[in-house]
């Protein structure tokens, strides 16, 4: 069974639990397993992209790094997520100067985003 974790973010169960059941209802179906993992958080939004940059890609990347940990790709449902998640995944991947920033902001968590998992939607 293919296994992903599964990034809600913030909108899909605020205004859309339904297409949430019905997502986890139909990959279900088809072999693929939605794996919840804890403490992620906001994806950081495209907006908030414009303003700072810098700190969008590290929330970003905290959220991937969870499912580097967990050794899964991520899936969203949102496409504002995806976008966020998955620029912020391909900036980090291209750039090692900007990866290496990020990575001294996610050290005070304890975290390291290595950019060896994709972000699907």
């Amino acid at each position: 069974m293919t296994r992903y974790a599964l990034f809600l973010g913030c909108t899909i169960p605020a205004r859309q639990p339904n297409y949430e059941l019905s997502a986890r209802k139909a990959l279900s179906k088809l072999g693929i397993e939605l794996v919840d993992l804890p403490n992620m958080t906001c994806c950081c939004p495209p907006p908030i992209q414009s303003i700072d940059l810098e700190t969008s890609l590290a929330v970003a990347a905290y959220n991937i790094c969870l499912a580097e940990e967990a050794d899964l790709d991520i899936v969203t449902l949102c496409s504002g997520c995806f976008e966020s998640l998955a620029m912020a995944n391909n900036m980090l991947k291209d750039d090692e100067k900007l990866k290496a920033k990020i990575n001294r902001i996610l050290s005070a968590a304890g975290k390291e985003f290595v950019g060896s998992k994709e972000v699907k939607h």
